[in-house]
C-alpha cells in the first residue's frame, strides 16, 4: 500500500492546501500551510497490527486568528474524505510560533497497518448445502 505520508501528502495538495514535510518551509508564514509529521509506529497490543500516526502542523498568519477555525474546519473536512485514515482526538493548544509569525496547531491521524511481514488471510466463508431437506 501506499505510504501514509505519501497518501496524505497529495490529497491535501489535490484538495488546494499548502502541503510540506518538516523542514523545508522557509521564512515567516504569508499564506496558511501544513506540515505532514510521521511519528512512527505503535503497536497494537494483542494483535498483529500497528498504528502509523503522522501529525499535520497547521501554521496560519499572526493576525487573521478569525480564519484559523475556518481553515482547522476544512483541513479536518478534506482529511475525512481520506479513507482508511482516522483522527486521533487529542486536543492541541494553538500557540504561537514567532520565527514562522504564525498560529501553530497540530492534529494526529492514524492508519491501522499489518505489522511487517504479516499476510492478511483469506477467510472463505464456504456455505454448505448438503442438508437439504431431501425427502
Amino acid at each position: 500500500g501506499e505510504l501514509m505520508f505519501t497518501q496524505i501528502y497529495k490529497h491535501l495538495k489535490n484538495n488546494g492546501f499548502d502541503v510540506y514535510s518538516i523542514g523545508q518551509h522557509e521564512g515567516i508564514c504569508t499564506k496558511p500551510y501544513i506540515v505532514i509529521k510521521e511519528n512512527g509506529e505503535s503497536e497494537i497490543v494483542g494483535t498483529s497490527l500497528t498504528n502509523d500516526i503522522v501529525e499535520l502542523l497547521i501554521y496560519y498568519p499572526l493576525g487573521a486568528y478569525s480564519k484559523l477555525n475556518e481553515y482547522k474546519q476544512s483541513t479536518l473536512y478534506t482529511m475525512k474524505l481520506l479513507k482508511g485514515i482516522r483522527r486521533v482526538v487529542e486536543p492541541m493548544p494553538t500557540i504561537i510560533d514567532d520565527d514562522k509569525k504564525a498560529y501553530m496547531t497540530s492534529f494526529y491521524f492514524r492508519k491501522i497497518k499489518m505489522k511487517e511481514g504479516v499476510q492478511f488471510g483469506t477467510i472463505r466463508f464456504m456455505w454448505c448445502c448438503n442438508d437439504t431437506n431431501k425427502s
